[in-house]
């Protein structure tokens, strides 16, 4: 699975729409009826009145650009995840939520973007976001409700994994082991956590990593805790995530995004609306 900044670009940004008075934007068209067209660019999303647009090309957007995913030494990067997500219709809400501080085990101080899905669900991306060195889905559910998340999960991973031999090792997962389960295939280790583990915070996990990336990425205590808040800061016990302190989320995230300027577009995510049309939501910027 590859992608590079180079390569990804014109896959990941495939419209085109020609204004009347010449002007063009590049982005990928969200939003396409008989009034307006929302297109997402590369850090927001923009509306434009049909009557202004001379001519929409959108004959590259064919979701060809997943033929990037061919490298099995590399992940997916942060674009084209979200990209799949968005067609995803099992998921109705993508919004980035303030990364919690891991203490311990294999993600202990590895700098990470984290993503609320839907009620319960969460996504989590280490290191580099353009060349992840982990990508973990996880959800706060129990019973019938965490087996549909599973099915999810695993369906997702699979769609950027080109080998067999590493479907194969998705597969083999005990996704419902009290004590967790983890398999190795090259440079990568799959992993699933269950609820019981003390790292899970009571939170089922299932992760694809890699240990030589993520220790690359892993920083200092005092850099870590400046963009991480303890768990029960950003999620209640039962998974759910904190609105009492949305503001101060808001106020957090746009500090600690920093990090990640000129890597990420500035946007926290998406959900559907009534209507199940995909709403961008943007990163809250400085005052």
């Amino acid at each position: 699975m590859s992608c590079t900044a180079g390569q990804s670009f014109d896959r990941l940004f495939p419209d085109t729409i020609i204004m009347n008075d010449g002007t063009q934007y590049r982005g990928l068209i969200i939003k396409n009826n008989a009034k307006e067209v929302v297109l997402q660019e590369k850090k927001t999303e923009i509306t434009l009145s049909k009557a202004a647009i001379k001519r929409i090309d959108d004959t590259n957007s064919t979701m060809a650009y997943f033929a990037d995913l061919v490298d099995s030494n590399k992940a997916p990067c942060w674009r084209m995840m979200v990209q799949d997500l968005r067609c995803n219709d099992a998921v109705k809400s993508f919004i980035q939520i303030p990364a919690t501080t891991i203490n311990k085990g294999y993600l202990k101080n590895v700098p990470y973007l984290s993503f609320h899905v839907n009620q319960r669900g969460e996504m989590n991306i280490y290191g580099d976001p353009n060349n992840p060195a982990c990508v973990e889905l996880g959800a706060y559910l129990r019973g019938a409700r965490l087996k549909k998340f599973q099915e999810l999960a695993r369906s997702f991973f699979a769609g950027y994994i080109s080998s067999r031999s590493g479907i194969a090792t998705l597969y083999q997962l005990n996704l419902n082991s009290p004590k967790g389960n983890e398999k190795r295939l090259g440079c990568f280790i799959y992993k699933v956590m269950s609820p019981s583990e003390p790292e899970a915070h009571g939170g089922w996990w299932i992760s694809i990593y890699n240990p030589v990336l993520l220790a690359k990425a892993r920083v200092s205590d005092e850099e870590y805790h400046r963009i991480t808040l303890p768990c029960h800061e950003v999620r209640t016990k039962d998974g759910l995530v904190r609105h009492d302190i949305e503001e101060k989320h808001g106020r957090f995230l746009n500090k600690s995004m920093m990090r990640w300027l000129g890597k990420i577009p500035g946007l926290r995510g998406f959900y559907r609306n009534g209507d199940d049309e995909l709403r961008v939501v943007e990163t809250p910027r400085s005052s």
